[in-house]
């Protein structure tokens, strides 16, 4: 008994917490996507992307469950006086998965921390700092994407702090912040593990044109260690040729007001450890030489029209030093018909072409047809659920690519389609909603 009145204090202390949580204003949003398909040879679905490619059109080709639930706490009136919220986001993906139970330990469950952080505002009074919020902790910052390929061209994410919505003018704003990366693969050795810091100056929100503003963020990498230089890695199993040093450039504009959507286009440049449009340290020891990315993307949705739909242009150059040459051009569209409140069909067509100095030129073009249920009309509605038949075509050479990216070899496609250019169709059913 004296158990069993112990765990009906802890439930309603629990209920107690929720409750004043709630009356508090608690936040619950998300992200998600599922499904189930096959492909024409007989397998499970398999989905098609390009080696060294940064994304891959996504309609109908997605072979994965994954979810994002995200929880925000706040602290005090954001009308009156200062305030702070708590913010925490926690990812599941599944890779294939077949049974109702999937164990964390089966490998092919994962539970991943993506954001950790506290925001604060209204502590400066008035002048240009009144709406000013500062932050300390781990999350997504300054992200900018295209939709259709779930392409990331500009993320400077991470553990920090900063501070931002600092006012310049009417409307222009100014933000700084300050992040750091710790080395992954030499978590065992603390004092020669690289530490990257990153310093970052970002400006937004600046009108330049009617219906047009521009965005610029410049980011300083700076690596160092604290025991012998981080070259001489005293293990000796590995060869350390970086310095986690380098530099990032974001500059994008944005055009609003065009067929009821927008333009963006955007022009990232990194060097050494800024390289790839993702400054965030990651393999910084192993990264020297200059990239650059320019991304055009245009959406629309005219009012009074049943199309909407979304279209990018991009490409990328990296050249390492001492080494080959690599490119990256894509292309694709993603227009949608609604032919009721309901009921939509969206066709997707992707090509995507690498290539790396001295080899072939690796090339795939997608198409995926996908009629659509969803609560509303239009492009943005979720939750939405799809039907979806995908048809790739690609060459032998990126099959050879793939098979050299890859450390242990692996065929494209799960290997399903072989080891020559050739075609494929899959099929099935998917979810995807967020809120």
């Amino acid at each position: 008994m004296r158990g069993t009145f112990k765990l009906l204090a802890v439930a309603a202390a629990a209920a107690s917490a929720v409750g004043a949580a709630q009356a508090q204003g608690i936040e619950f949003t998300g992200y998600f996507r599922t499904g189930v398909g096959s492909s024409d040879e007989g397998s499970k679905q398999v989905c098609f992307s390009a080696p060294s490619a940064g994304a891959k059109y996504r309609l109908g080709n997605e072979c994965e469950t994954y979810g994002e639930l995200a929880l925000a706490l706040p602290f005090g009136k954001k009308d009156g006086g200062a305030w702070a919220k708590y913010n925490t986001m926690i990812a599941t993906i599944e890779k294939n998965a077949a049974n109702t139970f999937e164990s964390v330990n089966g490998g092919k469950y994962d539970i991943a921390s993506r954001q950790n952080y506290f925001e604060g505002g209204g502590f400066f009074g008035e002048g240009a700092l009144r709406n000013a919020k500062v932050w300390v902790g781990k999350r997504y910052y300054n992200r900018h994407d295209v939709h259709i390929n779930d392409y990331y061209y500009w993320t400077n994410s991470g553990l920090g702090g900063g501070i931002e919505d600092i006012a310049i003018g009417a409307s222009t704003k100014l933000a700084f912040a300050y992040h750091q990366k710790g080395d992954d693969t030499a978590a065992n050795d603390t004092l020669n593990a690289l530490n990257t810091r990153r310093i970052s100056a970002r400006i937004y929100d600046v009108p330049v044109n009617p219906n047009g503003t521009f965005e610029t963020e410049l980011v300083v990498l700076d690596g160092e260690s604290a025991g012998e230089p981080y070259k001489t890695n005293p293990d000796a199993t590995q060869t350390l040729v970086g310095t986690g040093e380098g530099v990032a450039l974001f500059l994008q504009h944005k055009q609003t007001g065009i067929l009821g959507g927008y333009n963006k286009f955007a022009f990232i440049y990194g060097q050494d450890a800024g390289a790839g449009g993702d400054p965030t340290g990651r393999d910084a020891a192993d990264v020297k030489g200059k990239e650059f990315r320019l991304i055009e993307q245009l959406f629309i949705a005219p009012e009074g029209s049943n199309w909407s739909g979304q279209g990018v242009v991009g490409y990328q150059r990296f050249k390492p030093d001492g080494g080959d040459k690599l490119t990256w051009f894509t292309i694709g569209v993603r227009p949608q018909y609604n032919f009721s409140d309901n009921f939509s069909l969206a066709v997707e067509l992707g090509h995507d072409r690498t290539k790396v100095d001295g080899g072939g030129t690796a090339n795939l073009t997608k198409f995926t047809i996908a009629p659509q249920l969803a609560l509303a009309r239009g492009f943005w509605s979720r939750p939405v659920f799809r039907a979806f038949v995908t048809y790739a075509k690609w060459n032998d050479e990126l099959v050879a690519a793939h098979v050299r990216a890859d450390s242990d070899g692996k065929l494209p496609f799960e290997g399903v389609y072989g080891d020559k250019g050739g075609s494929g169709v899959t099929y099935g059913l998917q979810v995807e909603a967020w809120w």
